[in-house]
């Protein structure tokens, strides 16, 4: 059995002990242990749970090679409460137990990875001493975490102790844990003074592109091949050129591109899948998918690739096509695959896409991934399908903190606010521990319901779990406050930040917009200018609007202009929407008709609806007739649409155009959604506690 698990062969290994599993042969703890390091590797929870029952039954499962297994296995599928509770059931734990145990952590990125720390202490306490392979992973969870302070202990201990010296992977993981944690002085100071092996090289490379700093990580490797005159390899050509696609420097990758050809070095299947996606993220579709065939052997990481690629251009026929291929060439698709097909038909709100993935993730045992199983949540969600959703998460055995954020981010995506303060309130009870994002959306909920209390309330939260410091999480409270009355509260926010990004910025414009101090929005827009923060679109939509409510005609067209000749940003149909109804409220009908005539928009009709809502106002019912005329040619299916134009025919007197449109509305089963006032009541208290 240890020969043919060793020979990469785990499903010859299962059914080995299936057979052995007869009663006149029996089981021993290394058949136990190498049949849970099988379904390990299957990623089979079903398959697991049996041997762990057969290990129960056998007394074997307080044994340290058979629990560490289970542990591993546990681990492996992110269930850590119960890698946990095997663990806890270890009676004469050894290194290798607490190792495995630790390196579990390593593994899942989640706020319960802090306990690796609890558990080396544990350790320690027990007279047992650290090896090099619980160093490695605790630095991964130091890096994960970003726990900076906890990454300089794990490395003093090791300096201390002597483990690891001259070692080329404590030395790489420590490069890559401090990169990871921001920490880029000490992680160059690790560099200079190791062998400066292309492995260290390659963790500071991977680490700056990870942590957004891929210009950073372009110029590292011009020292590292120039200054220090070390060779690369596949894997920081790889580096690079993924710093690219981060760039979307399509001629900085074009250049890498060349220089492996000029030096004959040859495209292995890590190159390549780096080369396709850069190109494909710099829309290059075409070299990427020349690239991908060109391939003699494709693995998973690269049939990945191109799926994810093809899904972000919107081309999700040849995404699907590709998954098709990719299972015909015998290659099985892994969670990454699923993941990604998930992410992107959630973007792209692709219901029967959706339900068909779900079912693949379903028939090849998927489901049991926490981490697929909230994404497809967040599909349902995003699919306007929140039953479907609900009836998932209420069938998830281990729900983490990302399950009940997605879950309470689909409830307020769908309009239900009070389920997703419900479900907060609920989580806190299961024992997790809110983060920022769960903040936001909880701050989110509780602004539209109208609970000023529950505002104060999760304000309070933020500051005994110290995220006063988080400016996104403060950008939520500022628009929380704005919408629930307390501008004031939302101007003392803005002005304690340390950091504001443009989204602070976007936040306190928006909150005074909400109160109708529109000259105050637009003397917040010209401090941002003079503090060199550039505006994007939604900077725009509130600026134009204050424009049009404060009937600031000259500076609302100069700030359009602006926004293209200055500014780079393309006007959307809601900055197209602004300056229409600033020009109509001043009169300038005609203007208005004429810019959406040259504008680039390729759906007109909320535009012209509004226009048309101007012209009735003004009774200019030679235009809202020919406006209408466009509306009707568009047969666009909107209720207030047809309400507008049959208006404007009755009020140029044609009563029997204007009942024949509203009659094809009633024929179309079209009909106004009705008007809804809040208030808050006392229910809805003790949001975060």
């Amino acid at each position: 059995m240890v020969d043919i698990f060793r020979a990469g062969h785990p499903e010859e290994v299962i059914l080995l002990y299936r057979e052995l599993k007869l009663p006149q042969i029996g089981l021993d703890e290394k058949t136990v242990t190498f049949g849970l390091k099988s379904c390990t590797q299957l990623r089979n929870l079903l398959l697991g749970k049996g041997v762990h029952a057969d290990s129960l039954k056998l007394g074997l499962s307080r044994d340290k090679f058979v629990g560490s297994s289970l542990v591993g296995l546990y681990s492996k599928l992110a269930l850590m409460d119960d890698s946990q509770k095997v663990f806890e059931e270890i009676l004469d734990k050894d290194v290798v137990s607490y190792t495995s145990m630790i390196t579990g952590y390593s593994e899942n990125m989640d706020s319960t990875s802090w306990k690796a720390f609890e558990i080396v202490s544990d350790m320690l306490r027990s007279n047992l001493e650290v090896n090099r392979v619980t160093l490695v992973s605790l630095l991964q969870v130091a890096g994960n975490l970003g726990a900076t302070r906890e990454g300089k202990s794990v490395h003093c201990y090791s300096v201390r102790r002597g483990i690891g010296v001259s070692d080329e992977v404590l030395e790489t993981s420590l490069v890559h844990m401090y990169t990871r944690c921001g920490a880029y002085q000490l992680a160059s100071a690790v560099l200079n003074n190791s062998m400066q092996s292309v492995a260290s090289w390659n963790a500071i490379l991977a680490g700056l592109a990870q942590t957004g700093q891929s210009g950073n990580a372009i110029h590292h490797f011009s020292v590292m091949i120039h200054e220090h005159k070390v060779i690369p390899d596949s894997v920081t050509y790889a580096n690079v050129i993924s710093a690219c696609a981060e760039l979307r420097n399509s001629a900085c990758a074009a250049s890498v591109h060349a220089y492996l050809i000029r030096r004959s070095i040859p495209l292995d299947v890590v190159l390549v899948t780096a080369l396709i996606e850069v190109y494909f993220k710099c829309t290059r579709i075409m070299r990427s998918r020349s690239l991908f065939y060109q391939l003699m052997v494709k693995d998973v990481v690269s049939y990945n690739t191109m799926i994810y690629g093809y899904l972000q251009s919107g081309m999700d026929n040849e995404a699907i096509a590709l998954l098709k291929e990719m299972m015909a060439e015998c290659i099985a698709p892994n969670s990454v695959t699923v993941l990604s097909l998930l992410a992107a038909i959630a973007d792209h709100r692709d219901l029967v896409r959706g339900r068909c993935i779900h079912g693949f993730a379903i028939r090849h045992g998927y489901c049991s991934d926490v981490d697929i199983a909230n994404q497809i949540i967040r599909m349902y969600s995003s699919c306007g399908k929140i039953a479907a959703a609900r009836i998932l998460f209420a069938s998830l055995e281990k729900k983490n903190l990302v399950s009940w954020t997605a879950m309470m981010m689909g409830c307020l995506s769908c309009g239900h606010g009070g389920e997703t303060v419900r479900l907060c309130q609920l989580m806190q009870q299961h024992g997790e521990k809110p983060d920022s994002v769960t903040v936001m959306t909880a701050a989110q909920a509780v602004s539209e319901l109208g609970h000023l209390k529950c505002v104060k309330q999760i304000h309070c939260f933020v500051y005994r779990a110290m995220l006063e410091k988080d400016t996104k999480t403060t950008n939520s409270l500022i628009t929380a406050y704005a919408k629930c009355g307390r501008l004031d509260l939302s101007v003392g926010l803005f002005l304690s930040l340390e950091h504001r990004d443009l989204d602070s910025w976007n936040s306190m414009i928006s909150a005074y917009g909400m109160h109708g101090f529109y000259i105050k929005m637009l003397e917040m827009f010209k401090l941002m200018e003079e503090e060199n923060v550039n505006p994007d679109g939604l900077t725009f939509s509130s600026v134009l609007s204050a424009c049009s409510h404060a009937g600031l005609v000259k500076e609302g067209l100069c700030i359009f202009q602006s926004m293209a000749s200055i500014y780079s940003v393309l006007p959307q149909e809601e900055h197209y929407g602004c300056i229409v109804d600033l020009l109509s409220r001043a009169g300038h009908l005609e203007e208005g008709y004429k810019l959406i005539k040259l504008s680039t928009l390729n759906d007109r009709s909320s535009v012209l609806c509004a226009l048309l809502s101007a012209c009735r106002t003004h009774g200019n019912t030679m235009l809202g007739q020919i406006i209408s005329n466009e509306l009707l040619e568009l047969r666009k299916q909107n209720p207030g649409a047809y309400a507008l134009i049959s208006e404007v025919f009755a009020q140029k007197g044609q009563w029997n155009k204007s009942a024949n449109i509203r009659n094809r509305a009633k024929e179309s089963g079209l009909r106004k959604l009705p008007g809804s006032s809040l208030i808050e009541s006392a229910e809805q208290a003790n949001t975060l506690r």
